[in-house]
């Protein structure tokens, strides 16, 4: 092979090098890191659920680093002291539902506003009426299924009076189970993507109270 012939594909290949140079230093110097701020759409979702976001900041640990429970982005706190929890759960498409969860000062769902959503339109979207989500609103993590919980401790076989047996489980349970999902028909995996970012979001802040 002749110098003339590899000339072309030096010069080909400079040229794709150079080209990746260029939009890697682009990227660096264009990309915005928004983890740890207060972006727009959090001050929206936010306000949605509480009517205001004064003086409005995300909880950081101790070494500055975002402070992210188990399966939340971040926690938003205002100047009152509302609280709410970011989380991306799997819908029907993988990270489908993007939602902030207020919780009040008791513990349970204040509201829930979401801040993207990926779900098939007219039928994952759904899951955005306010007649699905009402079924969320005053829930507390007391309230939830026991099988989304830590199961309690197993205890060793014993023989009693029926009183004393179902005394026996009621302390077992700490759960009173009283919620049931109410699924959007044809939205399952939507419907329960929802559920599953309100029970993390619930079960965070139990662990950020005990905390």
């Amino acid at each position: 092979m002749g110098k003339d012939n590899i000339k072309p594909s030096m010069v080909l290949t400079l040229i794709c090098v150079i080209s990746c140079c260029l939009l890697v230093f682009a990227y660096e110097a264009t990309f915005d890191d928004n983890t740890g701020k207060v972006t727009e759409e959090l001050t929206a979702a936010f306000t949605d659920i509480y009517g205001e976001a004064e003086a409005l900041y995300i909880e950081l640990n101790d070494d500055g680093t975002v402070y992210q429970p188990n399966g939340v982005t971040a926690v938003l706190v205002d100047a009152k002291g509302d609280r709410a929890y970011e989380i991306t759960a799997d819908g029907y498409e993988r990270g489908g539902i993007h939602v902030l969860v207020g919780l009040d000062e008791n513990g349970e769902v204040k509201g829930i506003s979401f801040i993207a959503i990926k779900e098939t339109p007219g039928l994952g979207t759904k899951v955005q009426d306010s007649s699905f989500l009402s079924q969320f609103t005053a829930l507390s993590y007391a309230k939830l299924p026991a099988e989304s919980a830590e199961k309690p401790a197993r205890r060793k076989a014993v023989w009693g009076s029926r009183e004393q047996i179902d005394s026996l489980k009621a302390e077992a349970t700490p759960f009173d189970s009283s919620f049931s999902l109410d699924v959007i028909t044809g939205a399952t995996y939507s419907s329960e993507g929802v559920y599953n970012a309100v029970r993390t979001a619930l079960e965070a802040d139990g662990e950020r109270g005990a905390s």
